[in-house]
């Protein structure tokens, strides 16, 4: 899911699930995901003819929604946004320095309600605008208009007020309340800086024109086909971990391939250098033939199934702590994904500030799941179904097809039959699911969230997100609706992430939440591609990368 969204998955921050979704065949998917299973480079072009070295095509399994960061929550269109814009300031895994990016430098007030931000004065957009601190006054003004409708930027920005110019090259971001998550959110590409010149020319429109400062420039959307992007030959301000010079590739090519066997032939074939989605057994087999895995955690929380807690009989806290109990999450990944995903056992992946061992309160106990039902009313039927009342323990399962929830779904639905489940599976395509899971059609949902911050749980768990927002769990609860916020507003990092342990144990407790396996993304490489970095959601960048 911000990330999509399914965050969203992303509004979800909604980088959320949107923000997110993968599929494996016996798939495993945003809403942005996970197991992007990137592979080979080849000396082909997409039409079969030779093509150069500096040129690479990537398969990517989601249409973008949007090409404007504004608006967006799918993992695909953040993707590429790393190749178009650039966030304030960077930050990479496994390295807690922050690096200069369109800001050379920030302070942020000890109320933590002002970002000051001195600007560099050597930027320029690939319109030919001048970067100034307008331009960021112009983005972040976008993002907060109402008839932007933005998923995953908007809550990023979280209680944004207004961006104050200073002066030409110092923007100042003020917030009415304390919001802490900023200091991880200004490093997030979502929030990337825009053209003023190009948000004013194009206006809703602008999602199919993008105009950004990064290492590449906008030259082609063909809608459910394709996104060309190509070497911005003025690029001089990278961060330091991709090199401050023009990137080494003349042009990428996004190419939509939303089924995982197409772009495993595709990548077989030559048509395509780099496959995001290949399933396991696909995956595991190019490293046989010689290819490179890499692996990158990323922050957010793990592919999921949201339980409905407001639509009978998963309004019931037993059946909602019975359904963690009965399923084998080990089986299911061993079963589906060859072991190479780790098995999930919180609303947050392990990555992810906030996240606690202690946690783990659910662990696979068929018997005690038939103990909590029993308990609770729930009595088997000649059919081996439960009822009470007169009503079976029947449960509806949307699955949103493709996503790389066609094999978990069918697998719980074998494992909770078991226990006298009676799941009925339905599938619908995204976007259009995430308004059947806001009307609460379902008792059980897909769900993936792509992010980097812990705040993220406001856009997916605070109550005012479930009619049209990413709180498919239906869960409200006035104090966590009070407590995410307030640990937002802590501007000490220990204080802040034992708050959010506090609130996570809370959200583990009502069991509205199924974690199946944490994500990570899998990139399987030609070893003749080098300079690969990722982000720290996981996602490929190409800033450096050379064939």
């Amino acid at each position: 899911m911000s990330s999509v969204i399914v965050g969203h998955p992303k509004r979800v921050s909604t980088r959320s699930w949107l923000t997110r979704f993968k599929s494996v065949g016996v798939t495993a998917v945003g809403f942005a995901m996970i197991a992007a299973g990137l592979a080979a480079c080849s000396t082909t072009s997409t039409s079969g003819q030779p093509a150069a070295s500096n040129q690479l095509t990537v398969g990517v399994f989601q249409n973008p929604d949007s090409l404007d960061p504004g608006v967006t929550g799918l993992v695909t269109s953040t993707q590429i946004f790393f190749t178009l814009f650039d966030p304030l300031m960077w930050k990479f895994p496994g390295d807690n320095h922050v690096y200069p990016g369109l800001a050379e430098s920030y302070q942020a007030s000890a109320d933590g309600k002002t970002y000051t931000f001195h600007l560099r004065k050597d930027v320029t957009f690939h319109d030919g605008t001048p970067f100034t601190a307008e331009a960021v006054k112009a983005t972040f003004d976008h993002i907060v208009d109402p008839s932007t409708k933005s998923r995953t930027a908007i809550g990023e920005l979280g209680p944004y007020k207004e961006t104050r110019v200073l002066d030409k090259y110092t923007a100042q971001v003020v917030f009415s309340k304390p919001n802490a998550s900023f200091a991880t959110y200004m490093t997030s590409v979502d929030l990337g800086i825009s053209s003023p010149t190009a948000l004013k020319k194009y206006g809703a429109d602008y999602g199919n024109h993008p105009v950004g400062t990064g290492p590449f420039e906008f030259k082609q959307f063909a809608n459910g086909q394709k996104v060309v992007v190509t070497q911005n030959t003025n690029y001089h301000w990278g961060p330091t971990p991709l090199g401050q010079g023009p990137a080494a590739l003349k042009q990428i090519t996004f190419r939509v391939l939303s089924d995982a066997s197409t772009q495993s032939n595709a990548l077989s074939t030559g048509e395509i250098d780099v496959a995001e989605n290949l399933n396991p057994a696909d995956a595991v087999s190019a490293v046989k033939s010689g290819k490179t895995k890499l692996t990158a955690p990323s922050v957010g929380m793990p592919y999921s199934i949201m339980v409905n807690a407001q639509k009978a009989p998963t309004d019931e806290l037993a059946v909602r702590q019975a359904l963690q109990y009965a399923l084998d999450r080990k089986a299911i990944v061993d079963t589906l994904f060859q072991g190479l995903y780790q098995v999930a056992d919180s609303v947050l992946t392990p990555s992810t500030q906030g996240y606690d061992r202690s946690q783990a309160i659910y662990g696979y106990d068929k018997k005690k799941a038939v103990e909590l039902l029993d308990a609770a009313g729930w009595k088997v039927g000649g059919d081996g179904i439960r009822a009470k009342n007169g009503q079976p323990l029947k449960l509806k399962l949307i699955n949103i097809s493709g996503f790389g929830f066609d094999g978990i779904s069918q697998l719980m639905q074998a494992q909770l039959r078991v226990v006298g489940f009676d799941v009925q599976i339905t599938n619908e395509a995204f976007p259009s699911v995430a308004t059947t899971y806001n009307q609460g059609q379902q008792h059980l949902a897909n769900w993936f969230y792509y992010d980097l911050d812990p705040y993220m749980l406001n856009t997916v768990f605070n109550s005012d997100q479930i009619k049209s927002g990413f709180n498919w769990a239906h869960y409200s609860n006035p104090k966590i609706d009070a407590e995410i916020p307030a640990a937002n507003s802590t501007v000490n990092e220990s204080a802040r992430t034992q708050m959010y342990k506090d609130i996570v144990k809370t959200l583990v407790d009502s069991a509205t939440m199924i974690p199946i396996y944490n994500l990570q993304s899998i990139v399987v490489t030609n070893p003749k591609l080098s300079g690969l970095k990722f982000s720290t959601n996981g996602q490929p960048l190409f800033t450096a990368a050379k064939l």
